[in-house]
């Protein structure tokens, strides 16, 4: 897989949080993503803005 791209395991595998709260992440575009047939993929630099919205509000 390409290291520019996460799956939404490799989400929570950063994030460490469970696979619901990654999809409801991703349900309400708080992370962007994108489908390439059935797999969620998201850029690292979307959750990477994702990350500094979430520190930069704290």
């Amino acid at each position: 897989m390409n290291k520019d791209l996460l799956t939404v395991t490799d989400i929570c595998h950063e994030l460490g949080i469970g696979k619901t709260t990654a999809y409801k992440l991703i349900k309400t575009k708080k992370i962007r993503s994108g489908r390439i047939g059935q797999k969620i993929l998201v850029r690292r630099k979307d959750l990477e803005s994702y990350i500094s919205h979430v520190m930069d509000n704290d």
